[in-house]
């Protein structure tokens, strides 16, 4: 009896100690830097910063819809022809939301025929604890909605006749926060969202499983009751596939590469099935996450600008 009893008590305390380990892994931001900014492309920008709903400082790019465009990108790849036209100051702002681990700058290429369209400011920021961003950690999802607050913020008291109407588009971690932060924020009036995940349980439960062959049992659990606990919050509420319903009759799109081996097809049709209408999705076949510009560019820009050119220019335009 007394060496079942040291037995059950060593097998409790690996699965408590593996439980918080995974709890810690969960909120480590794996930071890679993007080196790019707007001054790269021949951009016009400003450089600002403003505190998340709880405090901490958060930095980003502010580019007006009259910003130039040089000839070509640092890939050495033609962005435009030469002699696009500028437009007067615009009334509509795209707020522009990056993944785990990256920075603002990751999302300029991409954006790219955004700002070549003309008609659009763009908000480029980095979440807490990425880029010069402050903070340590991420929540994966909860604490970011703070951040998504505070750039909503900035333009209502800051750039007030650049944002009469706004729309929001992010990849990954920056889709699943579009998503329910469309859902909250009713002033966001079009989303885009590229590889968004459908629940933090089941992204951390995948990811648990892939990465480091842990089964969900007790592990992922208790790695989530551990994380909400440090963060003194609850990440299990954090659920786009729930939040996205509550979007319409506001316009969704959604973006998912076929061979995306972080975020399933299992949460793309999920969060598809929940979405309703008026809402558009493209599957783009053999794309890895964050791959559909790079595996068709002239789609991504065609269907990225026509969806905003819909949803916010042809609104604006027709008052």
């Amino acid at each position: 009896m007394v060496l079942a009893a040291w037995i059950l008590g060593g097998l409790m305390v690996f699965v408590l100690g593996l439980s918080y380990y995974g709890s810690l892994e969960m909120t480590r931001i794996p930071y890679f830097a993007v080196p790019y900014t707007p001054t790269d492309f021949g951009w016009d920008c400003e450089e600002v910063s403003f505190p998340s709903e709880d405090g901490l400082r958060l930095t980003g790019w502010f580019v007006p819809a009259s910003g130039q465009l040089a000839d070509g990108d640092p890939s050495g790849q033609p962005l435009h022809p030469k002699g696009v036209r500028a437009h007067r100051a615009s009334a509509i702002t795209l707020i522009v939301q990056h993944g785990i681990g990256s920075n603002h700058g990751d999302m300029l290429q991409n954006t790219a025929c955004l700002v070549r369209e003309g008609r659009l400011n763009l908000l480029y920021y980095n979440f807490r604890g990425h880029g010069d961003s402050q903070g340590r950690l991420t929540s994966l999802g909860p604490l970011e909605l703070l951040d998504l607050a505070g750039a909503l913020r900035f333009l209502r008291e800051k750039k007030p006749h650049a944002s009469r109407r706004l729309g929001i588009y992010g990849h990954s971690l920056g889709a699943a926060v579009a998503i329910v932060g469309a859902a909250r924020f009713k002033q966001l009036e079009a989303v885009a969202a590229e590889s968004p995940f459908a629940s933090i349980s089941q992204t951390v439960r995948l990811f648990a499983r892939i990465y480091h062959g842990i089964p969900y049992f007790p592990y992922v659990p208790l790695a989530i009751f551990f994380a909400s606990l440090r963060l003194r919050l609850r990440l299990g509420q954090f659920n786009p596939v729930e939040a996205i319903s509550q979007i319409a009759p506001r316009p969704v799109f959604l973006i998912q590469g076929g061979q995306d081996l972080r975020i399933p097809m299992s949460d793309f049709q999920k969060l598809w099935a929940a979405a309703r209408e008026p809402k558009e999705r493209w599957l783009v076949p053999g794309a890895d996450h964050g791959d559909p510009w790079l595996m068709d560019r002239e789609e991504y820009e065609k269907r990225l600008v026509g969806f905003f050119k819909r949803t916010l220019i042809e609104k604006e335009v027709a008052g």
